[in-house]
């Protein structure tokens, strides 16, 4: 990126990047991590044009989860989001290209939560 004039990196980390879950103590702090290294790196590499942010998401409805859990399960967490509903994987994707792109051009070291409102709680 650096030869080239530059870019944008989007690390994937989790809303437990900034909160923690009693039951996943490892995961979470690999997630602390994953935000940690993207406010380091989009400072190391901001001269060099190079834009790093990192996306959280809520809890979102793929494969992973909905083959793992049972549908009681899957409607308590979506009452743990303030939209009362599990997120979409297009919602996601939908961030991370703007990210990618131009129009975020002005956006590093950031985190971004996509959570239906899981850490306003």
């Amino acid at each position: 990126m650096k030869a080239t004039g530059g870019g944008s990196i989007i690390n994937m980390t989790s809303i437990l990047g900034q909160v923690g879950l009693a039951t996943a103590s490892a995961y979470t702090a690999a997630k602390h991590g994953v935000v940690g290294l993207t406010q380091a790196a989009a400072w190391e590499h901001a001269a060099d044009g190079i834009r790093v942010n990192a996306v959280g998401p809520g809890f979102i409805q793929t494969p992973l989860l909905t083959k793992n859990l049972d549908q009681p399960t899957l409607d308590f967490l979506g009452t743990q989001h303030g939209l009362q509903r599990l997120g979409k994987p297009e919602k996601v994707a939908e961030l991370v290209a703007w990210l990618a792109s131009d129009r975020s051009s002005y956006a590093t070291g950031t985190y971004y939560a996509i959570d239906g409102g899981y850490l306003a709680r």
